[in-house]
């Protein structure tokens, strides 16, 4: 199945149109939304093997403690730490409008898996995925992120407020204090999808009666790090050099060899070699909220 055919009713639209120039609302046919229900949601919570980093909770003051939520449990007479008490969870949704965030979806619940190796495979890029589930009214901060943004509207609305993206390549993925006249402004109902270039300022508040879920697909695009650390490991394959030269000659040797493979390899590579290395690793570093 080509799941990004499932998110985006016109891919070739689109990637010709829209990627990486402006936001866009899309109704897909058949939108994928079976991926990831309130019901799966709430019996992964039940199931009691959650864990952070793979879960966390926050409010518009910021992140929750994980010990809040996170009792100590005694396995074999040691305390584990860490994994997730489904009625601590709900608790703070409930009591302090908190949001539940499960991030990186794709690396422990196989049918989101399937959508974002789907997606990877039809893009070249790394695709990660994250869980958000608000009730009406909260509000997320302006901030930028380091990918491509498919947000896939699985129950509830969400208002979303898209703003311009960076004015050069030195932006951080990091909170926009002004980010000027919103360039799209829609609310995003279940089933739809919205896309947000890489890098464009926006914010999402939970609208209507009800909560809101969404699953934001998140295709990751290759920075300055991810393309010189492509270069290097490419660059020194198949080098074998001694560990530890027996004397100053053979020193010079190894640093010739040396000289000589990086050069050979440098004269072979080309950027395309590179962004095609550097892609499916391009994790981003930035801190969890």
């Amino acid at each position: 199945m080509d799941w990004l055919e499932r998110c985006v009713p016109n891919v070739e639209q689109l990637l010709g149109t829209y990627w990486r120039k402006e936001p866009v609302l899309l109704r897909p046919q058949e939108p994928p939304l079976e991926v990831l229900t309130l019901s799966d949601v709430d019996a992964l919570l039940d199931a009691g093997l959650l864990r952070v980093p793979y879960v966390g909770l926050y409010t518009a003051q910021g992140s929750i403690a994980d010990e809040r939520f996170c009792p100590t449990r005694v396995i074999t007479g040691n305390p584990a730490h860490g994994y997730v008490d489904a009625a601590a969870v709900r608790r703070l949704i409930d009591e302090e409008r908190a949001t539940l965030q499960l991030r990186y979806v794709d690396q422990w619940h196989p049918p989101v898996r399937a959508l974002t190796g789907s997606v990877a495979e039809r893009l070249g890029r790394l695709v990660e995925a994250f869980f958000f589930l608000s009730r009406p009214g909260r509000r997320g901060p302006v901030h930028r992120d380091d990918g491509d943004l498919l947000a896939i509207q699985l129950s509830g609305a969400k208002h979303w407020q898209v703003y311009a993206g960076p004015a050069d390549g030195d932006w951080a993925p990091v909170r926009e204090e002004n980010p000027g006249a919103p360039l799209l402004d829609t609310v995003l109902e279940a089933g739809e999808v919205l896309y947000v270039p890489r890098g464009f300022a926006h914010t999402a508040t939970a609208v209507g009666d009800a909560s809101s879920a969404h699953l934001t697909v998140v295709v990751r695009e290759a920075g300055a790090e991810h393309l010189r650390t492509a270069l290097l490991t490419g660059i020194v394959d198949g080098l074998t050099l001694p560990g530890r030269p027996l004397d100053d000659d053979a020193l010079l040797r190894t640093a010739a060899d040396l000289l000589d493979h990086l050069g050979a390899q440098l004269d072979a590579v080309t950027p395309d070699d590179v962004i095609g290395r550097a892609r499916p690793r391009a994790y981003s570093n930035r801190q969890t909220v």
